[in-house]
């Protein structure tokens, strides 16, 4: 069934508002018929359909009146509603009305003229001057009457309630992208609308296409049926351009709506009338400034989700873009989750993106981007506490802009890296793009500022895809001292994941770079990693040499430095067999710690380390003594939120004393993090 597909004998029927209608005046005057056109192709939702049924039967025989159609943009909320009315219209033989509540001027914008309209075709001569009058006085008219009235896109329940009434008969359809809030007392039924079935597309594109054309290019028409993601706005709209170009190929629509966008590739084909995105221009339009501001701005933004933060950071150039965001809440037009996080559907997020294309010049486009850019690199470094000496200058700079609350006091590491990393890596992929206005510099120092995150929470394909982006910048920028940086990190990686050979190569390449520059804590820690590495293959005297090369290079103002260089040349004597000098160096190293923490700078996981370090050494004589070192250990790793060194240790203490529940423990990590070749030795050893 179609849009507006009528039949039988419908008594007067009226079109008006912005729906684009015309007035038809039967014979009958006693039904009432004033009903907008449909945004897409309606498709069979029987489940849906039975619902409403029932519902409707329970309304008319006293029951909850409200029913509250919800769902995302697109997904054919209207439709639905506007479908069931016409087919069971000869059930409400008073009248049949729809109503538009979208826009924040009180009542909404038609509904007055729906009003009107409907004096007219009742004949009836009134005195009411006023909206509240107005909709008093319909009220009165269709109270205890047999009529189906369809409100869409309400915005509150201020927008409803004149509508209600004590006596059966009415039946009030809702719509909106969010429940309305105030009707509790109505009992409102809720109807959450799901995007169509897979099947339920491929039927469509089937009848509207042809079913010859779609059996020619089947995967191509998976494509398109994953495209459209269930929209039956997308799925309708992109089958009727098919029809109407019997030489278009599926597979080079489904091309050109991922290439473009999907709603950007089927407006370049369609007129001002039937364009796709009209649903979401209409909401557009009846933004306030602030909103609609922030609206594109939200567009611009490279994923559909983002933080308060991000808000608190726009309102330095936008002091009203919170006000905006209010609007926008209430609207439907973003919604929060469960996290507290602030996210758009994803057509109504293309759309944006469409309207500041449109509406800015491309220099306000680029002054947004670099501020979205800016508020996640500010905020990655303010999260960053790792206690390493840092490159980027912008570590001892002010953010222009406030910080998320309480960000720099998360522990363990911040969670806000998790939550915004796909913004992360579009920020610094997007950085790189000549034709966007390139930033140099902006991807070296995200990897950095991300590092310590990384290191403790895994996430390798993440991690690599942003150091493979941090390396381009930092070549670009032709600066040694950000190549040494990111070549180190690269390493650092590498090394965690056993890759010993490759890890060596990053750090020699680091070395290379660091040499070249002018920052000799580079140097250092290049020559410092290349003998934690030599350690790790088991040559412990190169391991020893690396660390004499890198003591000169040291920084005499961090006595943390001198503190990691104990433990590890403490690590490579023990690889050497020197279990007194083994140990004498790891009790160096936990003095120097002591002292840290002592002074209000503690370093739970370097301290942890060298607790691990002498437990390994104490463990086959004295595994008592060794148990309580990594019982320690494993307290201070968790402090800090150091998964795989828990992990470790959990590993650790299952060797000592053939601990299955240790072992568990560890393989719980070790799989959480996503180490697969640890979590499979661990396995090996529960049998």
């Amino acid at each position: 069934m179609s849009a507006n597909a009528y039949d039988g004998s419908a008594g007067t029927v009226l079109q008006v508002g912005t729906l684009n209608g015309s007035v038809e005046l039967g014979q009958r005057a006693r039904t009432v018929r004033i009903v907008p056109t449909v945004t897409s192709v309606y498709r069979d939702r029987v489940p849906e359909f039975g619902a409403l049924s029932a519902w409707a039967e329970a309304a008319l025989d006293g029951g909850p009146q409200i029913v509250n159609i919800v769902g995302a943009a697109g997904v054919g909320k209207t439709t639905l509603a506007l479908t069931w009315i016409n087919a069971h219209r000869e059930r409400f033989g008073h009248a049949q009305i729809a109503m538009e509540c979208g826009g924040t001027r009180g009542q909404g914008r038609s509904v007055e003229e729906v009003c009107e309209s409907f004096f007219v075709l009742k004949k009836v001569t009134h005195g009411a001057t006023t909206l509240t009058a107005k909709v008093d006085l319909m009220r009165s008219l269709i109270e205890g009457e047999r009529v189906a009235l369809l409100l869409d896109d309400v915005q509150s329940a201020a927008q409803v309630l004149p509508f209600l009434s004590n006596l059966p008969g009415l039946l009030v359809f809702l719509t909106s992208r969010t429940p309305v809030p105030g009707l509790a007392q109505y009992r409102p039924r809720r109807l959450a609308l799901e995007p169509l079935p897979s099947d339920a597309v491929r039927e469509l594109f089937a009848e509207i296409v042809g079913d010859e054309r779609v059996s020619a290019e089947p995967q191509a028409l998976d494509r398109l049926v994953e495209i459209c993601a269930g929209s039956p706005l997308l799925a309708s709209h992109a089958a009727g351009l098919l029809h109407d170009d019997e030489e278009m190929r599926l597979a080079d629509l489904a091309e050109r709506m991922a290439e473009r966008g999907r709603l950007a590739a089927l407006e370049a084909v369609h007129d001002d009338v039937a364009r796709p995105s009209a649903v979401f221009e209409v909401v557009y339009r009846e933004l306030g400034p602030a909103a609609a501001r922030l609206y594109r701005t939200i567009g611009l933004h490279p994923v559909r989700d983002f933080d308060d933060g991000l808000v608190a950071a726009l309102a330095v150039d936008d002091p009203d873009a919170s006000a905006g965001l209010e609007q926008l809440v209430r609207r439907g037009v973003v919604r929060r989750d469960r996290r507290g996080r602030y996210v758009m559907d994803d057509l109504t997020h293309e759309h944006a993106g469409l309207a500041a294309a449109r509406d800015l010049e491309p220099g306000a486009r680029r002054s947004v981007r670099e501020r979205i850019g800016d508020y996640y690199l500010r905020t990655a470094i303010a999260a960053d506490t790792a206690r390493r000496w840092k490159l980027s200058p912008l570590y001892a700079q002010e953010a222009p802009f406030p910080v998320p609350e309480g960000i720099r006091e998360q522990e363990p590491i911040s969670s806000w890296y998790a939550e915004n990393m796909p913004a992360i890596l579009a920020c610094v992929e997007r950085a790189g793009r000549v034709w966007e206005g390139a930033a140099p510099g902006y991807g070296w120092q995200m990897a950095e500022a991300t590092n310590a995150y990384f290191t403790a929470v895994g996430h390798g394909d993440e991690r690599a895809t942003l150091l493979g982006l941090a390396e381009r910048d930092a070549d670009a920028c032709a600066d040694p001292d950000a190549q040494a940086r990111v070549q180190a990190q690269w390493g650092e990686m590498l090394l965690g994941q056993g890759r010993l050979a490759e890890a060596a190569e990053r750090f020699a390449r680091s070395l290379r770079a660091a040499e070249a520059g002018t920052e000799p804590r580079g140097r250092a820690a290049a020559l410092e990693w290349l003998g934690i590495t030599a350690r790790r293959r088991g040559d412990a005297v190169s391991a020893l040499e690396y660390f004499d090369r890198a003591l000169p290079y040291l920084d005499p103002n961090r006595p943390r430095s001198r503190a990691l260089m104990h433990l590890h040349r403490a690590d490579a004597q023990a690889v050497m067999g020197d279990v007194a000098a083994a140990l004498e160096s790891y009790r160096a190293s936990a003095s120097v710690f002591r002292q840290l923490a002592e002074s209000g700078e503690r370093d739970e996981t370097n301290e942890g380390k060298v607790l691990v370090g002498q437990a390994e050494l104490l463990a086959p004589t004295h595994p008592d003594q060794a148990r309580a070192l990594y019982e320690q250990a494993l307290t201070l790793f968790s402090a800090d939120g150091r998964g795989y060194q828990e992990a470790k240790v959990w590993e650790a203490l299952g060797d000592l004393d053939t601990d299955h529940a240790a072992w568990h423990k560890a393989l719980e990590h070790y799989e959480r993090l996503g180490v697969g070749d640890a979590a499979e030795r661990v396995r090996a050893k529960l049998g």
